[in-house]
């Protein structure tokens, strides 16, 4: 259900319409959704990846904030110790709920990023992660870099200026090095992203923007980080 209800939050927020007005409807023909239509990932697969009311093919990108929100789920499940599972998916699905909202409602995720920084801080503070200096000094420099980066946002040419809304959770999560490196990550992930969105695209439909991409990448890079980060730490420090 989360990434169905932030799939949804971001179309609306897009067309500037707000997440609670009324239920929701079919794109193309406009007819109100049953229940039926709306459980994740299973609606999609029954209908055969068509609309039920009117038969006009899905967009995909309707599928796949589902099937993110539940690898993401399992993938924390396997990956983590039982202490940090449980903050491990919050972490998810706050980085899925910036990614999907920080273009088309960056003020909300702006909060969503102080929510996910001042969680990571928190983390730090209970001695559930690293020292909270560096996250404190890494948060700090994010806010600043976030900052500069938000007053040319609103120029149509610098959307992608606004996935700088990242940066102060990235660096509360992460330290100072590995946010780097979860910058790193996130941009090469966006140049990916944009690539085969672009091969995938169907010619009805509309070119996911680099802003778009930029916001997922480095809600991605950030992810693996976090997952990965203290082995690559450990790597880099005693050697493979």
């Amino acid at each position: 259900m989360t990434g169905s209800f932030l799939k949804c939050w971001a179309d609306r927020a897009a067309s500037g319409k707000n997440v609670v007005d009324g239920r929701s409807f079919c794109d193309n023909c406009g007819k109100t959704l049953a229940a039926r239509d709306l459980v994740p990932i299973l609606s999609w697969v029954f209908a055969g990846g068509k609309s039920r009311c009117c038969a006009t093919p899905l967009r995909w990108t309707l599928l796949t904030p589902e099937i993110t929100s539940l690898l993401l789920a399992v993938w924390a499940v396997v990956t983590m110790p039982l202490h940090l599972m449980l903050p491990t998916l919050i972490i998810a699905w706050l980085l899925q709920a910036i990614a999907l909202l920080a273009v088309p409602a960056p003020r909300i995720a702006t909060v969503l990023s102080m929510i996910l920084a001042l969680f990571g801080l928190g983390m730090s503070y209970a001695g559930l992660t690293g020292d909270i200096g560096t996250r404190l000094l890494a948060f700090a420099l994010g806010l600043l870099c976030a900052t500069v980066a938000w007053t040319g946002a609103s120029d149509p040419r610098a959307r992608y200026l606004q996935a700088a809304t990242f940066l102060p959770a990235i660096g509360a999560l992460l330290g100072v090095a590995l946010m780097a490196a979860a910058i790193l990550a996130g941009i090469a992930l966006s140049l990916l992203h944009n690539a085969f969105f672009r091969m995938i695209k169907r010619p009805n439909e509309e070119t996911v923007s680099p802003a778009t991409s930029l916001a997922i990448g480095l809600a991605g890079g950030t992810w693996l980080v976090w997952l990965y980060g203290g082995a690559l730490l450990r790597g880099l420090t005693y050697g493979f």
